[in-house]
């Protein structure tokens, strides 16, 4: 059973937020000792970044539908709510208030690194953990019993990225290439870009310039005119698939020409083609695009056949799907019962290397660390082929 975001949801969340009652405050209790598996996402489905949002929860609504449709899990089926966030803090604590009263055994989803950080006290009271997409470092270091993320962490990003823009700069002749940072503003990426400060230190390599822009940016005219100005041989960018468009062209229009590399956010078929050769970017995921794939086929299929093959936009609906395989894999080995989030929980860190088929690197969980993922893949577009090009294998993020 999927219950997506209606307006009587909408308005019980928004009550729960203007209340901020934290539900269910005794920790946990039963939840799915009887009856199918409560589970629950809050996602961007209207807000500013939800061309990423909407494909991520299909991904994760098709597994769902799929796995229902084979019987579920241990006998029983997945009752799953999915409420809108907008990206909006106070909207996304609402909904895991909302979650815990309802005694939902996880909350999936938030494509924000702020809303995870602003809704982790409310799920470690309730004991239900949150399954999300990334975050700064102090979701990670020290590791939080409840937060898990089946995305790479922002700040692994540079270290991904330098890797590979260190093989680039040898085959161009480049011994100490200069590396212009340009990355949205927020927390994470804050994170990120000191850990990137470091890392091109490290390597003896300058850092030509650090120059930020909001997470919808309109005009980079100043940020672009500063880049040129430090005459980068490279550029180190961070930014989703809208940001990376209103970024890039602004810096061809200031006349930096050189290679742009981004993270997986930026790394839609739309955006590679539409921003040509020298612009590339990671994948952490494969592309619903993408051909010669069993898995990505099955996929395919097993959307279309749940309504939602028109959100397959980009890498974020696989991110979806596979985070429906994370859910499948865990309610196997918490079992019939389950009947609590901290049971899901001890489940969830018990899975170790986990196999995607295909869709992605090996992801790996434990107790020493909730961070998934490990690997990616660097594409970039070809012209002559009219499809995304793989430039490397599976590389792991941090050497």
């Amino acid at each position: 059973m999927i219950h997506k975001n209606t307006p009587a949801a909408a308005a019980l969340a928004a009550g729960l937020a203007a209340t901020l009652i934290l539900a269910g405050c005794g920790g946990a209790s039963e939840s799915s000792a009887e009856g199918d598996y409560p589970i629950g996402m809050s996602m961007d489905l209207s807000g500013a970044i939800s061309f990423n949002g909407k494909p991520a929860a299909a991904g994760f609504q098709a597994y769902v539908a799929d796995l229902n449709s084979r019987g579920g899990v241990n006998g029983k089926k997945i009752d799953l709510k999915v409420l809108d966030d907008g990206s909006d803090v106070a909207k996304g604590r609402a909904n895991v208030q909302q979650f815990a009263s309802e005694k939902r055994l996880a909350t999936f989803g938030f494509i924000l690194s702020n809303l995870s950080l602003a809704t982790l006290p409310v799920a470690t009271q309730n004991k239900m953990p949150i399954v999300g997409l990334g975050g700064p470092a102090s979701l990670f270091d020290p590791v939080q019993s409840y937060y898990f993320s089946y995305e790479l962490r922002a700040e692994r990003l540079e270290s991904a990225i330098l890797n590979y823009l260190a093989t680039r700069a040898q085959e161009d002749g480049i011994a100490k290439p200069r590396i212009a940072v340009f990355s949205v503003d927020t927390p994470s990426n804050r994170d990120m870009v000191k850990l990137a400060t470091q890392d091109i230190a490290s390597r003896g390599w300058t850092e030509a310039t650090v120059q930020y822009m909001p997470v919808a940016p309109t005009d980079v005219t100043a940020q672009a005119s500063e880049i040129k100005a430090s005459n980068p041989d490279y550029v180190l960018m961070s930014h989703n698939d809208a940001g990376s468009l209103v970024a890039v062209r602004g810096l061809r229009a200031q006349g930096v020409d050189v290679l742009v590399v981004n993270q997986w956010a930026g790394s839609s078929d739309a955006t590679l083609k539409q921003l040509g050769d020298k612009y590339a970017a990671f994948r952490t995921y494969a592309s619903p695009t993408e051909t010669g794939n069993a898995a990505v086929d099955a996929m395919k299929a097993a959307a279309t056949k749940a309504g939602e093959a028109n959100n397959m936009t980009n890498p974020y609906f696989t991110q979806g799907w596979v985070a429906g395989s994370l859910l499948e894999k865990t309610l196997q080995a918490c079992g019939a019962q389950c009947p609590t989030g901290e049971s899901f929980r001890n489940a969830l860190e018990k899975l170790g290397d986990i196999d995607t088929n295909g869709l992605s690197g090996p992801l790996q969980v434990s107790a020493d660390s909730h961070e998934l993922v490990k690997t990616v893949r660097f594409f970039t577009w070809d012209q002559s082929a009219d499809q995304a090009k793989p430039l490397t294998d599976w590389v792991k993020a941090v050497s």
